[in-house]
C-alpha cells in the first residue's frame, strides 16, 4: 500500500468569485481511498475524484487531500 498527500492551489484573477470543478485522476491504482480532504468531493468512478471549489474574487483556494492506494 501507499499513501500520499496532494495540495492544489487554484487562483482566480477575475473581479467576481468563481466556482471551479477540480478533477483529479488517481492514476497509481484503482483500489484507492480518500482518507482526508479539505473540501467535499465526489468519486464518479474508481480513478476520478472531483472537488467543487469556490474561489474568491482575485483570490486563491487550496484543495488538499490524502489518498491511500492498495494493491
Amino acid at each position: 500500500r501507499m499513501e500520499e498527500t496532494i495540495e492544489l492551489h487554484v487562483r482566480n484573477h477575475k473581479e467576481e468569485a468563481a466556482e471551479v470543478l477540480v478533477r483529479e485522476t488517481l492514476f497509481r491504482w484503482t483500489e484507492n481511498e480518500i482518507l482526508d480532504a479539505s473540501h467535499r468531493y465526489e468519486k464518479p468512478d474508481a480513478r476520478t475524484v472531483e472537488f467543487p471549489v469556490q474561489v474568491p474574487r482575485d483570490g486563491e483556494a487550496v484543495v488538499r487531500y490524502r489518498v491511500r492506494y492498495r494493491w
